[in-house]
């Protein structure tokens, strides 16, 4: 075995002023499958609208078929920036499925099961939900 030096690193000490469970400003979701924005409604209804100024078109946490009062597993979502600069977002839960969160040409959500990678309804594109 060769000799040589070992370097250690201190650990961070700096402490960052970020709220808690807030580090992202809120995005709306705008599909590239009819021109939607993705929308949550209160009563847990997941659908697309054309209005960018709605007011449940904010991204926020929550199943893509039925959003959840309490945080779990299936609220959470893994977010993949492709090639062409749209994301896609999958269930945490069911990641080894490929179960894409997806809106079809007239606004009504798309099943997990059929989605797939490729498909135009799964494509996401992040937009700001003010011009500030």
């Amino acid at each position: 075995m060769a000799e040589g030096d070992i370097t250690t690193f201190t650990a961070l000490t700096e402490k960052f002023n970020l709220p808690p469970g807030n580090y992202k400003k809120p995005k709306l979701l705008y599909c590239s499958n009819g021109g939607h924005f993705l929308r949550i409604l209160p009563d847990g209804k997941v659908d697309g609208t054309r209005d960018r100024s709605d007011q449940h078109s904010k991204q926020t946490q929550g199943d893509f078929w039925h959003f959840s009062q309490q945080l779990g597993e299936e609220c959470l979502f893994l977010e993949r920036i492709e090639e062409n600069h749209y994301n896609t977002y999958v269930s945490k839960k069911h990641a080894d499925k490929n179960w894409f969160v997806g809106l079809k040409k007239n606004g009504n959500s798309k099943l997990g099961p059929r989605t797939h990678y490729g498909q135009k309804a799964i494509l996401f594109l992040p937009l700001p939900v003010s011009a500030d």
